[in-house]
């Protein structure tokens, strides 16, 4: 508590919870009552999902779109609420209607700074949990408390869906005690837990008394439990999924060995915590196997400076090009036509854009992150298809250390150069997609909706 201080008007600093106003009071005294959800005979009919954040900007936003769509193939009535710049156009989330969708705006009272973001470096202007003082987390609070009424008002959620066990579910849990609630982790709230310690205090408490929760895999299940206090029993590992109508490959694609250029692309932020900065030196070292040349791709943007900093490192290399954000079906072609997909980033929840890739034909390199054993078939290790690629010792969830980094970028140049050479001898994966199958988010669906049936017992 006394990490969190703010300023009276004479100057002095009181502590949280003297300058905390009822929402954020309510959270830091919030005490579980042991009752659970309601529990009902009749299948649920309604559900309310939440999201802190811009739907489809991020791995979070597009597991909103994903699960409102395969509820509505499923037969539920559904509504969202959402963050949202007060510039930015009500997102198309379909089948939803705009009438089903309500937006927090953020840039004006009583939320006026930018949205905040699950990660410290977000692909939009953002502001950072670890700055928040008493008075703008009350804000939050505030706005997500009036988003949630006015959704509720005429629709009564048999579930509401959270993302991420952090404000926005703690809020719902005291709102709404008696409702089934359930939040997807997506691994980014455990960092925040260590970047915004400040925050912890009024996370905690609500957030271990969800219903349930919905893990990426195994070592994210295990973390949760440990920080949160949730019972293994109420959290499930459901993992992430990809959309099975975009990406998969595109059989009029050239074989690598009939092309004069082979590709390597990245997809996520321009940022050094996923080591962007490397790749791009490791690019220096890429040797083009005889007779072709080598082109890295890299979709993506960053919030900050930090993606400017990274284009000016590479100004000298004419085989790396920044491509900006991409929509899904935009990217769906560009890992549809590479060969190639690396992903260098030194902390990850579950990095969909991997699937992806695999399902679009790419051979991957990624960097060998925590749990990612658990969910990636192992023949597609075996088969040399993904390759890992050791870890920098890390200072903190994604710093790496100076002195390993050297060695990081020569590892990653290796990987990079032997699947490039794979890709010319033994063309494009065969069969990748199919299994693949149990990761498409239909099957994530699928096991979202047994737990909901386990947990409210119809």
């Amino acid at each position: 508590m006394d990490a969190y201080r703010s300023t009276d008007k004479g100057g002095r600093l009181v502590n949280a919870m003297d300058a905390c106003g009822g929402l954020a009071r309510r959270l830091l005294e919030f005490q579980p009552s042991g009752r659970g959800c309601e529990r009902r005979s009749e299948k649920p009919q309604k559900i309310l999902h939440l999201l802190s954040q811009q739907p489809g900007k991020t791995g979070s936003g597009v597991a909103l779109m994903a699960m409102v769509r395969c509820g509505t193939s499923a037969g539920y009535r559904q509504r969202a609420v959402i963050g949202l710049p007060d510039s930015e156009p009500l997102p198309d989330l379909p089948p939803l209607a705009p009438a089903d969708v309500f937006p927090v705006r953020f840039d004006r009272p009583p939320v006026p700074y930018p949205i905040p973001g699950m990660s410290d470096i977000m692909p939009y202007p953002s502001t950072r949990f670890s700055t928040f003082t008493v008075e703008m987390l009350e804000g939050y609070l505030q706005a997500f408390a009036a988003a949630l009424d006015s959704a509720t008002a005429d629709f009564h959620p048999d579930i509401i869906q959270s993302n991420h066990l952090w404000l926005l579910t703690a809020l719902a849990r005291i709102l709404f005690p008696d409702t089934l609630l359930c939040a997807y982790s997506h691994g980014t709230e455990l960092r925040q837990l260590t970047n915004a310690a400040q925050l912890a205090p009024f996370v905690m408490p609500a957030c271990s008394a969800v219903d349930g929760a919905f893990a990426l895999h195994a070592d994210n299940r295990n973390r949760i439990a440990t920080a949160y206090g949730i019972p293994e029993t109420r959290i499930r590992v459901v993992g992430a999924g990809f959309r099975e109508d975009l990406f998969t490959c595109d059989p009029a694609c050239a074989p690598a060995a009939d092309r004069d250029e082979l590709v390597i692309a990245y997809a996520g932020k321009i940022s050094a915590p996923k080591g962007v900065p490397w790749l791009v030196e490791a690019m220096r070292n890429v040797r083009p196997p005889r007779g072709k040349r080598v082109k890295l791709l890299l979709a993506g943007s960053a919030g900050d400076a930090g993606a400017d900093v990274i284009r000016q490192q590479a100004a000298d290399l004419d085989n790396v090009v920044f491509l900006g954000a991409l929509p899904q079906e935009q990217l769906a072609g560009v890992l549809q036509a590479a060969d190639v997909f690396v992903l260098p980033s030194f902390y990850e929840g579950l990095p969909l854009v991997v699937i992806e890739s695999l399902a679009c034909g790419c051979r991957v390199v990624v960097t060998d992150l925590p749990g990612i054993d658990s969910w990636m078939p192992e023949e597609l290790y075996s088969e040399g298809l993904v390759e890992r690629v050791p870890l920098p010792r890390l200072i903190g969830p994604d710093t790496p250390q100076a002195e390993d980094l050297p060695a990081f970028v020569e590892r990653l140049a290796e990987s990079l150069n032997r699947q490039l050479t794979r890709s010319l001898e033994c063309g494009r994966p065969a069969d990748t997609h199919g299994r693949l199958n149990p990761l498409t988010w239909t099957g994530v669906f699928e096991r979202v909706e047994s737990s909901w049936r386990e947990l409210i017992a119809f």
